[in-house]
């Protein structure tokens, strides 16, 4: 696992591109590993934050991770996350993976979005799941 800390965000970006990438890559795993990490959920807010941008393109092959982000980013307390996050590293690597080919994006967010519910405390985790659905994590392969 990279270590956030000490990576240039061209580092993270493109170990994320890397194993979003893999066939074998499972989200779930990745996420537990971060579960802890406080820049891995500053990562998931600025992705979300670009995802639910309005200024976001998208086409079929992340078509469902950009709906997500912007259901997400409706939710009151994600909304008020997503405008209090500053993170310049954090900010560039989803710049960065933005930027990427659709279908790695659309793994990308399966990660981010899992990340965010595990990592949400409890309170947060009711609000999430009851707004979106407890599997709204679950995006499909293209």
């Amino acid at each position: 696992m990279i270590d956030l800390k000490t990576a240039t965000p061209q580092e993270i970006a493109s170990y994320f591109s890397r194993e979003v990438n893999n066939m074998f890559f499972k989200p779930k795993a990745a996420a537990e590993e971060l579960r802890t990490s406080r820049l891995m959920k500053d990562l998931d807010l600025c992705w979300i934050r670009i995802l639910s941008a309005p200024a976001y393109e998208t086409d079929l092959r992340n078509k469902k991770s950009a709906l997500t982000g912007r259901r997400l980013a409706e939710i009151p307390f994600i909304a008020k996350k997503i405008a209090m996050i500053s993170n310049p590293k954090m900010e560039e690597v989803a710049k960065i993976m933005a930027a990427d080919h659709r279908t790695l994006q659309q793994t990308f967010s399966w990660l981010v979005f899992y990340h965010f519910m595990i990592t949400c405390n409890k309170r947060k985790a009711q609000t999430l799941l009851k707004f979106m659905g407890d599997s709204f994590y679950r995006l499909p392969l293209i």
